[in-house]
């Protein structure tokens, strides 16, 4: 089973791709830092060096190689994978995709202190540009995901992370494919 978390930055993709990995017991991912390894240069290095473009190119053909292995994976995705409408197909018939949907207010209070990190959070008006940039990925989360989980206030990432796998089981379950009778 492939499962991709999808959402915002700062939506605790790697924190519960980390925790749901451990339940499954499979491999954890984080598409961000397969792409700095292969590329060997920081994210905020290829934007600023050769744009946004250019990273989603190398985004959507590692997301293609995962999605081509065999092997089960918990996968935590970058807040804009769902840009591409290619990315988007590929997530869509090679995971169960989870957006993990937290309210922006949410979102400015984790991002805060975590600018330095985030390439599209440098500027002064950084509080505005990540309610845009999630009015802009809204809709694509919510095509691409296959379960919509929407974060609750005050609950533990634990407490979230056994909900996640109760839906994916759920979900894995009802999208088995059927045992083929022989015909008589």
């Amino acid at each position: 089973m492939k499962i991709a978390l999808i959402g915002m930055m700062g939506s605790g993709k790697t924190e519960l791709g980390r925790l749901l990995a451990a339940s499954f017991g499979v491999d954890f991912f984080d598409l961000d830092h397969l792409i700095e390894e292969r590329s060997r240069m920081k994210i905020a290095e290829m934007f600023r060096d050769f744009g946004e473009e250019h990273f989603r190119d190398l985004e959507e053909s590692t997301l293609r190689v995962l999605a081509e292995g065999d092997a089960p994976m918990v996968l935590g995705c970058g807040g804009g994978v769902v840009l591409r409408d290619s990315s988007r197909l590929v997530l869509k018939e090679r995971f169960i995709t989870v957006w993990l949907d937290v309210p922006v207010a949410e979102l400015l209070g984790r991002l805060s202190k975590e600018r330095e990190h985030r390439p599209l959070l440098l500027s002064d008006t950084w509080e505005t540009d990540l309610k845009g940039i999630f009015r802009q990925r809204e809709e694509f989360y919510r095509q691409t995901a296959a379960i919509h989980y929407r974060w609750q206030q005050d609950q533990p990432p634990e407490e979230s992370a056994r909900i996640i796998e109760n839906l994916i089981r759920e979900r894995a379950e009802s999208h088995q494919p059927e045992a083929r009778r022989p015909a008589l």
